[in-house]
């Protein structure tokens, strides 16, 4: 039973790895595919000092392409809650600290744009860098 069991944990073990390695393929993806766009191109700098370019018109492009390709956000701009919900499952175990993230950082801004740039900096805050290193 114990041997059973062990072989259990190794898969489920497994199957969390290869499904948070795929989503990390479909993000550099996703990234690929906004950078390829002149409309959502941004310099890789601007990216990385995000807190600084907040207003930055490219920026928000980018941000948002990102999160609607994701799934995180509707082609409306709305937040789409149960993505996110479970997106950030896949690098939190924590259930109590998921829900916080959500309620913190999924938050309807003035625009789709500044919606989207408030999510990924909240959560790379809280050290969810699943989504994007800043």
């Amino acid at each position: 039973m114990r041997t059973v069991f062990v072989f259990a944990c190794v898969i489920v073990g497994a199957l969390a790895v290869s499904t948070l390695e795929a989503e990390e393929d479909k993000l550099k993806r996703i990234h690929d595919e906004c950078q390829s766009n002149p409309a959502t191109y941004v310099d890789h700098e601007l990216l990385h000092n995000l807190s600084q370019n907040l207003d930055n018109p490219q920026v928000g492009a980018h941000m948002l392409c990102e999160s609607v390709k994701v799934g995180l956000q509707k082609e409306n701009g709305d937040l789409d809650l149960a993505v996110i919900k479970s997106k950030i499952s896949l690098s939190v175990s924590d259930k109590a600290k998921v829900d916080r993230l959500v309620r913190e950082c999924a938050v309807k801004k003035n625009t789709a744009e500044k919606t989207a740039i408030n999510l990924f900096m909240c959560l790379d805050k809280d050290g969810v860098t699943y989504f994007h290193e800043f």
